[in-house]
């Protein structure tokens, strides 16, 4: 019966190990696709700056159109995820050009997209909660 016992304590600690190992293994995998999902959202809305002032010798973001490309971005990465009913992908853009101070602080213009995932509770363990994952990039226009 001793063995029965023993064995039947190892099965649940394994059990336990072996979920907890999957459900971390997700969760690394999603914070490695919103990373890039953010990144390439930062990348792309500071692609969209405003030709005239900058031939004029400033830099300007045009944040609608930066945030048409996120909102598009958003789109295509809801799908990859399979969002269900209650989870949802939100983005916040955060623009620093010449048009708001960094002309005179000598920064380099740039667009910081900060992606929020909400989910239901990524562990199966009762333990364990984490229903949200929050990914930031940055991508600084250094040499314009």
């Amino acid at each position: 019966m001793k063995v029965f016992i023993i064995f039947i304590a190892l099965l649940i600690a394994n059990i336990t190990f072996i979920t907890y190992q999957g459900d971390l293994n997700r969760y690394v995998r999603l914070q490695t696709y919103l990373k890039a999902v953010a990144e390439e959202a930062a990348a792309g809305a500071a692609l969209y700056y405003d030709e005239v002032s900058y031939s004029r010798g400033s830099m300007i973001i045009n944040k609608e159109e930066g945030e048409k490309y996120i909102k598009h971005l958003l789109i295509r990465a809801g799908q990859t995820l399979d969002l269900r009913e209650g989870e949802n992908l939100t983005a916040e853009m955060e623009v620093l050009d010449d048009s708001n101070g960094a002309a005179d602080t000598g920064a380099s213009p740039a667009v910081t997209v900060t992606l929020s995932l909400t989910v239901t509770d990524l562990f199966r363990l009762p333990f364990l909660t984490k229903e949200q994952v929050v990914r930031s990039a940055k991508y600084e226009l250094a040499d314009y």
